[in-house]
């Protein structure tokens, strides 16, 4: 802290501030903590607010190390490819190594795995091939869901493809649920869910049934939330558990359908 406002000329209040709104950086990696050790030859970033990208492009910054970068994504970004987050982050961060190591679909929100480097990346797909990584997804559905714990297993494109589901709350024509999945196949969830008679709103592949509600009508989006990821750091071995809050929009239609918690 001491060293920013020296360098800035600003007061140690100031430098607090840039701290505290998470616009320090050194040798690439985000610092937040006013006591932090600078040792010769490390390199110190600082942004401001008009150079930071919008939240819109980049996603929040949930965890970060020197092998991971956990974001948790806005709706109407893809994960990865042309005008993407993890375009936005290679330049963000200045890393062009960077890969997500699995991907959401552009209208789902939520957390994103990102590699810094290959070796990192090859790790962390390991454990998701392995079905070593806990993925806890929140979504509201069409439909009364009248059992409190189930779950599907039909086989998607030939393969097994599992999901548990946990009743949150119930509406009168909606449902909140939790949904862990242990596979992670195309379209998993919404295509489990809808086979169950349980489509989430607002999306439309897989629910072609006529939307009588007008309330439903008017959302945009899917309500598919990626709410917490769960692994074992491959480096340090330390369990890792990332919770991504719930969108606005989100938690405006959990009030709508009385979903609220």
């Amino acid at each position: 802290m001491n060293f920013i406002a020296y360098k800035l000329a600003i007061s140690k209040k100031r430098a607090k501030q840039l701290l505290d709104k998470r616009l320090v950086f050194v040798n690439k990696r985000r610092i937040w903590i006013a006591s932090y050790q600078l040792n010769r030859g490390d390199v110190v970033e600082v942004l401001t607010e008009d150079t930071q990208p919008a939240q819109s492009k980049k996603g929040v910054i949930l965890y970060q190390d020197d092998h991971y970068l956990i974001v948790s994504k806005p709706p109407g970004i893809l994960t990865n490819g042309a005008e993407s987050l993890e375009n936005n982050l290679k330049i963000y961060l200045k890393n062009n190594r960077m890969r997500a190591v699995h991907r959401l679909d552009k209208d789902t929100s939520g957390v994103v795995i990102f590699a810094m480097n290959k070796g990192a990346f090859e790790h962390m797909k390991t454990l998701f091939k392995g079905n070593l990584v806990k993925k806890v997804y929140r979504v509201i559905v069409k439909g009364n869901v009248g059992i409190q714990n189930f779950t599907i297993d039909t086989p998607l494109h030939g393969q097994k493809a599992v999901t548990h589901v946990k009743l949150l709350k119930r509406g009168r024509d909606t449902s909140y649920l939790e949904v862990n999945i242990e596979t992670g196949r195309t379209h998993q969830i919404r295509t489990h869910l809808a086979s169950a008679g349980y489509p989430v709103i607002g999306e439309m592949e897989y629910n072609r049934k006529p939307i009588k509600n007008p309330l439903l009508r008017h959302i945009r989006r899917q309500m598919l939330h990626a709410y917490q990821i769960t692994f074992s750091h491959p480096y340090t071995h330390k369990t890792i558990s990332i919770t991504a809050e719930i969108p606005d929009d989100f938690n405006q239609n959990l009030k709508t359908f009385g979903l609220a918690e």
